[in-house]
């Protein structure tokens, strides 16, 4: 059970550069990933990274649909 004094992680995102590779760490909520890419696509692998972390605000859980639509099942 979480701890509801502890608030989740904010998201984040850290580069770790290199000759052969870009890392990109995404960390969103309690979950991450990592994205590569070699450096002469390095601003598609950042696009990537910037898109994942758009993420962050819509991952929710929606109300079932015959709570919305009552009236769903009868017809």
């Amino acid at each position: 059970m979480a701890d509801p004094c502890v608030s989740p992680p904010t998201p984040a995102l850290s580069l770790l550069p290199g000759e052969l590779l870009v890392l990109f760490f995404v960390r969103l909520d309690r979950a991450s990933t990592v994205l590569t890419a070699c450096p002469p696509r390095f601003l598609e692998g950042l696009r990537a990274a910037v898109d994942l972390l758009g993420f962050h605000d819509l991952q929710r859980e929606e109300e079932r649909l015959d709570e919305l639509l009552p009236w769903a099942g009868s017809v």
